[in-house]
């Protein structure tokens, strides 16, 4: 889990922000609010590998759907669209539809 943390610290290393150690040991669920961002996150399994899976969300910035797993490596998984181009019509409903859907994924795997 070193490899984890140090990841997660590498991440927000801007805004010193780190995970709670006893989350980490406890592998529990927690929520950190700090310098603007608002990370729910949760730890889990696949293929054997540990990893903690974070959303956040900055009052400036993109949201994110982050997994780090133990040893280290990390992937981007999908996010919501931020924007749509006005010449396409269909682009306000499209965007409300994934939004729609990407926020219930989310709930789902209880990070929000």
């Amino acid at each position: 889990m070193v490899k984890l943390t140090a990841a997660f610290a590498k991440y927000f290393s801007h805004w010193h922000i780190v995970l709670r150690a006893q989350d980490v040991e406890n592998r529990a669920a927690g929520v950190i609010r700090q310098a603007g961002w608002t990370i729910c996150y949760h730890f889990g399994a696949l293929d054997g590998r540990e990893y903690v899976e974070f959303f956040a969300g900055h009052r400036m910035t993109n949201h994110r759907l982050e997994r780090i797993y133990e040893d280290g490596e990390s992937e981007t998984l999908d996010v919501c669209w931020e924007f749509y181009s006005p010449e396409d019509p269909d682009g306000e409903t499209n965007l409300v539809l994934h939004n729609r859907d990407f926020y219930r994924r989310v709930k789902e795997l209880g990070l929000m």
